[in-house]
């Protein structure tokens, strides 16, 4: 993993200016000691400029590579999308242009993760993460259930996962199966009741339409065991316009089967049964 630094660690190193400083680099899972010497951060083997830590900004991460500070961001000509991992006070997120992957105003990455866990308690067997992103719910579902599965399409998203430290166990985790595919094509090869739970976290309706559609819904009626539960994220577009987008949602996964289809406001999501 590459050193990581954000505005909060930045401040203490600026702060001190010569000497040692106990900073993290990993986005708060630990701790470690640099020295400051002469107008230069040295960190493992590289040297950074002091004053190059002026420049770091408050809602980005920044990877410390061959001397210098690199933004934590890409832009993907592919999906026209721009790919920042952004700090929060727990759990980083990621910015796809301008729309945040997980909540973190009100509530923090973590506290948004495992809200959605709750939905599914109690967690076991098989459980479908239906789009992966930075890994959090496969993670979070792993640690009590049989096997988990999880889907990412997008490799800018699975790298900007390689360089998080709180995904690492999306790719050493033997309990979770990541599959670079589309869910929306690979739902049709599982059978019949084969998951006992669902997480579908879906990107916006805007990008990703057929994971709203009715269609795609009826596949995870279909995969999902009887008695199951299903978790739906059910994003609120033009919320200060009064439109409940989530009630479209509720009705399609009724006539797709589903039963006790009900918003839940603390996760700000649908739960399902089948």
């Amino acid at each position: 993993m590459l050193p990581l630094i954000t505005k909060k660690e930045a401040e203490r190193i600026l702060k001190v200016r010569e000497g040692s400083v106990e900073v993290s680099l990993d986005l708060g899972m630990s701790s470690t000691s640099l020295q400051i010497k002469d107008g230069l951060v040295y960190v493992n083997k590289d040297k950074v400029l002091l004053k190059d830590f002026e420049k770091v900004k408050e809602d980005t991460c920044y990877a410390i590579e061959e001397d210098s500070l690199k933004k934590l961001a890409i832009f993907s000509e592919k999906t026209d999308l721009y790919y920042k991992l952004m700090p929060t006070k727990d759990w980083p997120t990621i910015k796809l242009s301008a729309t945040p992957m997980h909540r973190y105003v009100k509530v923090s990455p973590k506290e948004d993760t495992l809200s959605k866990i709750r939905e599914i308690k109690p967690v076991k067997g098989k459980v479908l993460d239906t789009c992966c992103g930075l890994g959090y719910t496969a993670i979070v579902s792993s640690r009590e259930a049989d096997e988990v599965y999880t889907f990412e399409k997008d490799q800018n998203m699975l790298y900007m996962a390689s360089l998080n430290p709180y995904s690492q166990e999306l790719f050493n985790n033997k309990k979770i199966r990541m599959f670079q595919e589309d869910i929306s094509e690979a739902i049709s090869r599982f059978e019949n009741n084969f998951f006992d739970r669902i997480i579908h976290d879906p990107p916006t309706f805007k990008r990703e339409p057929t994971l709203y559609s009715k269609n795609f819904y009826q596949q995870l009626f279909r995969i999902l065991k009887k008695d199951g539960i299903l978790y739906h994220y059910a994003p609120w577009p033009h919320k200060t316009r009064k439109e409940v987008f989530y009630k479209r949602m509720i009705k399609n996964l009724k006539e797709s089967g589903f039963r006790q289809a009900e918003y839940k406001p603390s996760s700000s999501g649908i739960r399902a049964t089948k």
